[in-house]
């Protein structure tokens, strides 16, 4: 069977019947008809869902489907989505059987190759995430290698890693057959039905305009690749995706090469290739990308690219060198079409802020065939009952900040975003496109102090410091780095004098009115109807009862309060915040930019606060623990709040961002005899962990409910009026925690975490680690893990880091400051 691009299949097997129009109504309307949308569809028809209509612009499969490759894997970076995958492999396994069509899968196995050391231990570290999720993943030696891909030299191969399950299949026909089992099951599918408009009414989606009329619904999917973006703007959702050129070039014939050939993935040459009908495709992933605009791409679908066979020549040069049999023979197509991308390469999913009941699958970065079985089956839980039940924060559409939607910002970070796909995957790994977007007041100042920096969100942040002077850069590994030292000084430096952080990026609001404390009351955990001046550490869950946020809500005044969580979950925050406001006399205010926030941290802090602000009396007295006053410092004044997420005694303070640098020099000037000291995020991180604070999207999320957490405390189940989620967690049980959350240390003091290492006790597979760092006090990588409930924590526990089991504390208590004293003297 030829591949789909004959460009025919779909509108042959489902053109609408003579007269058949819209119907007027639907409970859920998918727009979009690749490969995402109509596994949707089907996924939705599964869970009880009949009224599903499906709409396509033009035929079935016309948009990224047709094109794409048609590579199954099982296995991707994360056991999150190696779950996606693992679903994916085996839905396509048994496709063609339940479908009636034939999609022509093939399970061939793939192999990843390594060609330099820390390839070698990302593989190494990728099989210990398919090893974790029953993948079958076998790593291979070079000498293996050719056994398996004879055609290939292993010249320069150090190692490379085989996953038998993998294989490829026709993507058109895929499409079709998902679309014909969705069809079967209750979907109404119409192509060259173009949605045009969203129909928005008290801030729920309404339904539809399309170009053959109007069609109203309780749900919408926008599953429409790249034309998703400027549809959901029309709404103002912001959905950050931007098409670049794709290339895959077929081969003539090449001697050997059968349909059982494995996919081969040379990751370090950019480039993969898999067997067709005795051919070799060669596909590109290069790192510099051709990105296009929207305007550029013809919207009658099957879009197309002109050949431009000078760019994918380094890519051709590299692919022949490792397979000889490829020289000479020429290549017989040519296929170079539109694929749409994200700002940090992880897809969007899920109900956006805005608009109520409209939900997005789309900027799938050129993994949408791996991805949509699992894609369809989770965005439908979703949608049935109300929230994701996986850790989706990485992938959630709210992640974003409203810049990263911008057209030009897109523009030049696609660059790079279509080779960050078989780019290293180092930990800690930056973006080098468009950079310097977003910058905090003090930017330029912890720029002159050696700052390196790095990009969350579009924020720039200082993550560790070189000497002052200096413009320091990251170097990559998953073993100790040149910057290891320094983040090492930063630590001690907290633990036994003082240091400064730039916490700026925390998202902070400020919420006022007569029913503002209603407002807060119902969004947080914790009883927030407190006395002025009093900060409380809270959840915000969902209705189901599970975290979809953390941070603090003080007081400032009977009428107004200051909210602070996590720089990643601005908008998240804000779209939740302004969503309980509607009907309440109470505003939001979005005070992110309008203060900045330098953290004063460590034994010596308060001696510094003295110097600085020597008109305060800084006395344990004066100002608790959890505690916040304005302070009259440096040549102004500003609000001030005892509390620190490092272990050690501390302060933020909120200068407004006019004042900023005034008080972070007058902080450096007066704490020079103190010894006083920047430091970055990763010194923030390594200090978090060994005082055991939980980090939003990898140790709490929307798939941890608190008690699982190990943050029951937070919840005032009492409180008048109740909270978002209560009914939910009033079904759980305290004291059998779906998971359990425990602190874990390495008994070795050279290995170093990633995430998403398993853990072990008593020889068997008992957790995760949900998120960890080199805790330079215990001399050792230490971090958090979400292990089974009835765990004996008396058990010889171990974790399994790139292949190798090393024995492990682990304890119901952090490591450092168990009783939480250093926090209150």
């Amino acid at each position: 069977m030829e591949r789909m691009v004959d460009r025919s299949v779909g509108a042959a097997e489902f053109t609408d019947e003579a007269g058949a129009g819209l119907p007027a109504h639907a409970d859920v309307v998918v727009v979009g008809g690749g490969i995402i949308g109509t596994s949707i569809a089907y996924h939705l028809n599964l869970l009880g869902k009949k009224d599903v209509l499906l709409l396509e612009a033009n035929a079935l499969a016309s948009g990224t489907t047709w094109h794409a490759a048609g590579l199954v894997s099982s296995a991707r970076g994360s056991v999150a989505l190696t779950e996606f995958a693992k679903y994916g492999a085996g839905f396509y396994r048994e496709l063609g059987e339940k479908s009636g069509v034939d999609v022509d899968f093939v399970q061939s196995g793939s192999i990843s190759v390594a060609r330099t050391g820390g390839r070698v231990d990302e593989l190494l570290y990728s099989k210990d995430v398919a090893d974790h999720c029953g993948v079958p993943a076998e790593y291979l030696t070079p000498e293996r290698f050719s056994e398996l891909w004879p055609l290939a030299k292993p010249d320069g191969i150090l190692g490379a890693l085989y996953l038998s399950d993998d294989g490829y299949l026709n993507p058109g026909w895929a499409c079709v057959a998902v679309a014909k089992l969705a069809q079967e099951a209750g979907t109404t599918i119409r192509e060259r039905a173009r949605v045009v408009d969203l129909l928005v009414e008290d801030g729920r989606i309404a339904g539809v305009v399309t170009e053959r009329g109007t069609v109203t619904a309780n749900t919408v999917v926008l599953a429409c690749g790249l034309w998703t973006r400027d549809l959901a703007a029309k709404v103002g959702v912001p959905v950050p995706l931007y098409p670049a050129e794709h290339v895959h070039v077929r081969s003539n014939e090449v001697e050997g090469a059968v349909p059982s050939t494995p996919v081969l993935r040379d990751l370090d040459n950019s480039y993969y290739l898999r067997h067709e009908h005795g051919r070799l495709l060669v596909g590109a992933f290069e790192p510099d990308g051709l990105p296009r605009g929207v305007d550029e791409i013809t919207a009658e679908g099957f879009a197309e690219f002109p050949e431009d066979w000078e760019h994918f020549d380094s890519i051709r040069t590299r692919a022949e060198a490792t397979v000889p049999g490829l020289q000479g023979v020429g290549y017989d197509r040519f296929l170079n079409a539109p694929e749409s991308f994200t700002p940090d390469a992880e897809f969007i999913l899920g109900e956006t802020g805005e608009v109520d009941g409209l939900f997005v699958a789309a900027g799938f970065n050129s993994q949408g065939i791996i991805l949509a079985p699992g894609v369809g089956k989770k965005l439908a839980d979703w949608i049935v009952t109300g929230d994701s039940d996986f850790a989706s924060v990485a992938v959630d559409v709210r992640r974003f900040s409203p810049n990263q939607n911008n057209r030009s910002y897109l523009h030049k970070r696609n660059v790079e975003a279509l080779g960050r796909l078989y780019a290293m995957h180092w930990p800690f790994k930056q973006v080098h496109t468009a950079r310097n977007v977003r910058r905090t007041p003090l930017h330029q100042r912890l720029e002159q102090l050696g700052a390196c920096f790095g990009e969350i969100n579009g924020y720039e942040r200082a993550f560790w410091y070189g000497e002052p002077g200096t413009q320091p850069e990251y170097d990559y590994s998953y073993r100790r780095t040149s910057w290891f030292d320094n983040v090492a000084d930063e630590h001690r430096a907290t633990r036994e004098g003082v240091t400064l952080f730039d916490l700026s990026a925390f998202a902070k609001f400020e919420v006022a009115g007569p029913d503002a404390l209603a407002l807060c009351q119902r969004v947080a955990t914790a009883n927030i109807d407190g006395p002025i001046d009093k900060a409380v550490y809270t959840l915000f869950l969902n209705e189901n009862g599970t975290i979809e946020i953390d941070g603090t809500i003080t007081r400032l005044a009977e009428d107004r309060f200051l909210v602070v969580t996590p720089s990643f979950t601005q908008y998240q925050t804000e779209k939740m915040l302004q969503k309980e406001a509607k009907g309440r006399a109470a505003a939001v205010f979005d005070a992110t930019s309008a203060y900045a926030t330098i953290a004063v941290t460590g034994p010596r802090s308060r001696e510094l606060m003295e110097r600085v602000a020597p008109k305060e009396d800084w006395s344990n007295d004066a100002q608790p623990y959890t505690h916040g006053r304005r302070i009259e410092i440096a040549d102004g004044y500003a609000y001030c709040l005892r509390v620190s997420f490092v272990g050690e005694l501390g302060y933020e303070i909120y200068p407004s961002s006019d004042l900023a640098v005034n008080v972070f020099d007058a902080l450096l000037d007066a704490g020079e005899e103190l010894g006083v000291k920047p430091a970055g995020y990763h010194a923030f991180d390594s200090l978090r962990s060994e005082k055991g604070y939980r980090h939003h999207g990898h140790d709490i999320g929307p798939d941890v409910d608190p008690y699982s957490a190990g943050l029951g405390f937070t919840l005032a189940k009492d409180k008048p009026g109740g909270f978002i989620g209560l009914e939910a967690v009033l079904k759980l049980d305290p004291k059998a925690p779906r998971r359990r959350t425990v602190y874990v240390k390495l008994d070795d003091p050279e290995p170093l975490f990633v995430h998403d290492e398993t853990v072990y006790c008593n020889g068997e597979q008992v957790g995760i680690l949900s998120s960890g760092a080199y805790g330079h006090t215990l001399g050792a990588a230490v971090g958090l893990a979400l292990v089974d409930p009835d765990v004996d924590l008396d058990g010889k526990f171990e974790v399994r880091c790139k292949g190798v089991r090393y024995p492990a504390t682990v304890s119901r208590r952090p490591f450092h400051d168990p009783t939480g004293a250093l926090l209150k003297v």
